[in-house]
């Protein structure tokens, strides 16, 4: 009975050991993250972003110069590369002595139900702020001390994410008004402190004019990132982009017409799926040690990101 207790816990560990081996050869090696990751990095610097830095840098000058408060609403769908504009803009930042370094620009995001309280406490955590727990009987105080903290690190920008969230806060404090407890205290901070504010969501956030006129007029600059939903000169724009600044792995195959297409239906246009498509044919590839990019692999990339269940018909099946 003890033999076949202890056989029994053999093969256990066997199955085992053979499992954590698949598992092994499924993973990337070492040397297809390094390039996947050089794919991750890149910033395709296509025309709508362009325009987008060009208007974050006029932001970025004003603000703390003018007495007129500065803001911008940064619009577009899930992955069309609001965050990407605005962190590619902070990493660019020249140094200066006119901030404590790292805090120019300072981010943070909107909790799906928003609240005042909430957001004082996210940014005092962004400031590493040692007692960021607030309560609501001290928010007022709060307030003051992340204003003062602000005036003190020379913040010149404070980023929003999900901004599109401010129309649902769960605050009922100006519920007989067309003002709300965060945006109440956003043009409050922009008030007090100078400074200027990228607002970042989705196209809920054109109601903010109904929402808080106050805030607004305080953030009056728009632009739109959106989807390239054909196929236009722009969309191969981007593909020639990822293929110019791809030094370790040749995509030059994207380029052809027929990939082009198939790349398009697979990502929706979307530059995030764009991204993530790209980079998992890499990995894919430089494991095959293919040295081409094919069909297949790009096949199994989309397997790979979506799963074979899901409900996206892959355009590379042959």
């Amino acid at each position: 009975m003890k033999k076949h207790l202890l056989t029994t816990t053999e093969n256990e560990i066997e199955q085992g050991e053979r499992r954590e081996l698949q598992r092994r050869i499924f993973m990337y090696s070492k040397s297809a993250l390094k390039i996947g990751i050089t794919i991750d990095h890149i910033m395709v610097n296509h025309t709508r972003f362009a325009q987008g830095i060009q208007a974050l840098d006029r932001i970025y000058q004003l603000a703390h110069e003018l007495n007129l408060p500065q803001g911008i609403r940064i619009i577009g769908p899930t992955g069309s590369g609001k965050t990407s504009l605005v962190n590619y803009f902070a990493r660019t930042l020249p140094k200066t002595t006119l901030f404590k370094e790292g805090l120019g620009i300072v981010m943070t995001r909107l909790d799906a139900s928003p609240t005042r309280h909430q957001l004082v406490r996210n940014l005092l955590v962004a400031y590493n702020y040692p007692f960021a727990t607030t309560s609501i009987k001290a928010i007022d105080i709060k307030t003051q001390v992340l204003c003062d903290i602000i005036r003190q690190k020379g913040t010149r920008i404070l980023a929003i994410d999900e901004s599109h969230h401010m129309a649902f806060s769960k605050s009922k404090r100006y519920a007989k008004n067309s003002q709300n407890d965060v945006t109440d205290l956003l043009h409050h901070i922009m008030d007090v402190t100078g400074i200027g504010l990228f607002l970042m969501g989705t196209e809920e956030l054109d109601d903010l004019e109904r929402l808080d006129p106050h805030l607004a007029s305080r953030v009056s600059t728009r632009i739109e990132l959106t989807n390239h939903e054909t196929l236009t000169p722009e969309w191969y724009g981007l593909l020639k982009a990822f293929v110019t600044q791809s030094k370790q792995c040749d995509l030059s195959v994207i380029l052809t017409e027929n990939y082009g297409a198939l790349i398009h239906a697979a990502t929706g246009g979307n530059l995030r799926n764009l991204k993530r498509l790209i980079t998992e044919a890499v990995l894919i590839s430089v494991d095959s040690q293919d040295q081409v990019i094919m069909k297949s692999t790009f096949h199994l990339a989309h397997e790979r990101i979506y799963g074979e269940g899901n409900e996206y018909a892959n355009p590379f099946t042959q």
